[in-house]
């Protein structure tokens, strides 16, 4: 009796241990006709409403192949799957996700009773919407229970090829897509600097910085298995899944070796960028906030804002609206060394809109302190062709101020942008023009 009893609770032990240990089940395999695929990837972004959440209840079918999981742990409960249109981020709540969806395999998808949505911009695939909160409804994963319900293995296949990506070429049609960076490298103060945060588990970004000037934001999860390795401090391409955050440009890798930096950094090889600014980092319609850069007021409590138009950030400064009777305002660019280079060139590009005779000019000082009154040291107007005469609208092209040089200068140095006008109420005396500079550049030898 004794010898049964023992046998049953070890019997118990067994079989509660099985049931705790959650297992994955593979894919299905695709075996049947009745399935067939009726739309592409890029139509979901075509049907999507930003800002909306919507159901699938057209029975419709997508495919795809995996180029991205979480078999290092820098993709969390998510896969990537990319058609030749386009590509989406499909989240699903479960572990071990390459061993069922590995780097390669083209599977196809049920979207009937599942949704789509967006976080921080980014379109997903999800399967269920939490709407607990009633000021933020909460995308959720689709359970595992349900994955033989939606997901069908087709078969592994080649490996999509990167797309090569310049900085001007960022657009959200490249979301979830794998692209590949030339000519770049990560910035001084983020080199030989572990890819994130191991100890406290916290996700880390990096800059990487183009040899032609741009930003974008390597993005690593604390919990990827190499983010205790350190970032190197050569230049080469970047492999990479695209995404955004807000108005942030984000790339996140699958391993280390989706970053190949052979060469010599761009600053030994060519022309160096000092200072590179297109403003696609800051938030839409609002004022420029950033510590480098000083956005001031000198009087009429007008500064410079970012604002878009066709998917493009810039500056925008007017004085429209404002009923103040004289504006001076100042965007003073983060301090520039000009010592030990040579050719020091400026450049920028500018739009006018209903001009009417508010001015805007491009100055430089080598004794302003930096300490938020620029109109208390001396300045000297830089001669540079800006956009004026747009009197009835905007300009259609950006004007290019052409290559400013800065060969009379030496040290450290100020350079900004200070436009004054005003908004007085008689028509004939009102100088509120609105000026739009974007691309602000220094490069030297």
């Amino acid at each position: 009796m004794k010898n049964v009893l023992y046998s049953m609770v070890i019997l118990y032990f067994v079989l509660l241990a099985c049931a705790c240990k959650q297992q994955l089940d593979a894919a299905p395999p695709y075996t049947g006709t009745s399935l067939k695929v009726n739309t592409s990837i890029r139509d979901l972004y075509t049907s999507h409403i930003p800002g909306n959440i919507e159901r699938f209840i057209n029975n419709e079918v997508i495919t795809g192949i995996v180029t991205a999981n979480d078999e290092n742990d820098n993709f969390y409960k998510s896969i990537v799957i990319q058609d030749s249109t386009a590509a989406i981020t499909v989240r699903l709540d479960g572990f071990g996700l390459s061993a069922i969806f590995p780097l390669g395999m083209r599977v196809m998808i049920k979207l009937n009773g599942l949704w789509m949505g967006e976080y921080g911009g980014m379109l997903q695939i999800v399967g269920s919407v939490d709407r607990t909160n009633p000021l933020q409804a909460d995308l959720m994963p689709l359970p595992a229970a349900l994955f033989n319900r939606h997901i069908f293995a087709v078969g592994l296949q080649t490996m999509p090829s990167p797309i090569d990506i310049r900085y001007n070429q960022f657009h959200d049609s490249l979301q979830s897509r794998l692209i590949r960076l030339n000519q770049v490298e990560f910035a001084a103060a983020d080199t030989a600097q572990p890819y994130s945060d191991a100890i406290n588990k916290i996700t880390t970004s990096h800059s990487v910085k183009f040899c032609s000037g741009g930003t974008i934001y390597l993005r690593t999860s604390g919990f990827a298995n190499f983010a205790a390795q350190k970032t190197p401090s050569g230049n080469g391409s970047m492999v990479g899944i695209y995404s955004i955050f807000g108005s942030q440009k984000q790339l996140a890798i699958r391993d280390t070796r989706d970053v190949q930096f052979g060469n010599q950094r761009c600053i030994q090889t060519g022309p160096a960028v000092l200072l590179w600014e297109d403003f696609e980092q800051f938030t839409n319609n609002q004022k420029l906030s950033n510590a480098q850069w000083q956005n001031l007021a000198e009087s009429g409590q007008v500064f410079f804002q970012i604002q878009s138009q066709q998917n493009n950030r810039f500056v925008s400064i007017s004085a429209l609206g404002t009923g103040q009777p004289t504006t001076t305002s100042w965007l003073v660019l983060p301090p520039v060394s000009l010592s030990q280079v040579k050719s020091p060139q400026l450049s920028f590009l500018t739009k006018d809109q209903f001009d009417n005779g508010a001015s805007l000019r491009v100055m430089i000082s080598t004794n302003y302190d930096g300490k938020g009154q620029p109109w208390k040291a001396k300045w000297t107007t830089l001669k540079a062709n800006i956009a004026n005469g747009s009197s009835t609208g905007i300009a259609a092209n950006w004007t290019p101020s052409g290559p400013i040089n800065l060969n009379n200068y030496a040290g450290l140095v100020y350079i900004a942008f200070k436009y004054e006008g005003n908004d007085l109420n008689s028509s004939a005396a009102k100088k509120n023009t609105n000026f739009w500079v974007d691309d602000v550049k220094i490069i030297a030898q």
